[in-house]
């Protein structure tokens, strides 16, 4: 085994800046405008606003649209000046491409977490935004072999329908993949362990019932604020 297995061999940071300079990702980090991935190059963007168009996803510049009507993630969402009843969300996702010889994971879904204080208690609501957790996808254990629809891009604009003016709260965006092998049960695999019988103790995890034997890798977007 290449590493204990209840670890995860790392994730990627990512920012989404002008140009691949010093200066701009800097600046990018500074306003926040990141996003993480479980360890795949999902690139995942998030906007919030006011005044987004319902087919906003239609447009071919749909980073412009977000810019000029509302504020990338890492942002807080301006005054409403608009009498919009609840504000709007534009997220986007990309999969990772991968190689020739490997491809990358098609999508599942993207949610939107919201984050709020009730009573002084903190509370989070996931909303399924695009894409479907039941769109049939799934992993063969024994071959590590994948089966099922997703998709290569997934975008959606999306309103909260539990919006309470008078409340603040953070929305940002999460990216779930269709299940894969968890990298353990790949070394497992190729290490050929057989649990009906005596396995060396630095495989003795391939046999632990606690350890998942899949995974759907993800990718997250800062966060959006509102403030009353």
């Amino acid at each position: 085994m290449p590493d204990r297995i209840e670890f995860n061999p790392g994730g990627l940071a990512g920012v989404w800046a002008e140009e691949n300079s010093r200066e701009s990702i800097f600046a990018a980090l500074r306003r926040r405008e990141t996003f993480g991935t479980s360890g795949p190059r999902i690139q995942a963007r998030l906007f919030g606003g006011w005044s987004f168009p319902p087919d906003a996803c239609e447009d071919r510049d749909i980073a412009r649209t977000g810019y000029v009507r509302g504020v990338p993630m890492g942002s807080d969402l301006p005054e409403n000046s608009f009498g919009a009843v609840a504000p709007t969300f534009i997220a986007t996702a990309l999969k990772d491409a991968g190689t020739s010889d490997r491809p990358g994971t098609d999508l599942q879904r993207i949610q939107i977490v919201k984050l709020w204080l009730e009573n002084g208690e903190p509370r989070e609501g996931v909303f399924d935004v695009a894409g479907s957790p039941d769109n049939g996808a799934g992993v063969d254990l024994a071959s590590c072999a994948t089966h099922g629809a997703g998709h290569a891009s997934l975008c959606t604009v999306w309103s909260d329908p539990d919006f309470d003016s008078g409340a603040g709260a953070l929305y940002y965006a999460r990216v779930l993949e269709n299940p894969t092998c968890r990298w353990s049960t790949w070394a497992c695999n190729d290490a050929a362990v057989d649990c009906s019988g005596s396995v060396p103790d630095d495989l003795a995890g391939c046999c632990d019932p606690s350890i998942p034997k899949s995974i759907q890798e993800r990718a997250w977007t800062s966060p959006i604020w509102y403030t009353p």
